[in-house]
């Protein structure tokens, strides 16, 4: 899935679910610490940052 296609995909299910943006930030930066977590068993050495 090219970068693109994963934005339209967040912003359709931002509009389905009727997220605000700042809400839908959250989850995504929760997501991406999770996995991070997940691999490596911690997040401390990572920033994340979503740009929207």
């Amino acid at each position: 899935m090219n970068s693109q296609a994963l934005v339209e995909s967040f912003s359709e299910f931002k509009d389905l679910k009727s997220i605000d943006r700042p809400t839908m930030m959250k989850v995504l930066e929760d997501v991406f610490r999770t996995l991070l977590r997940k691999k490596y068993l911690t997040d401390e050495n990572f920033d994340i940052i979503v740009n929207t």
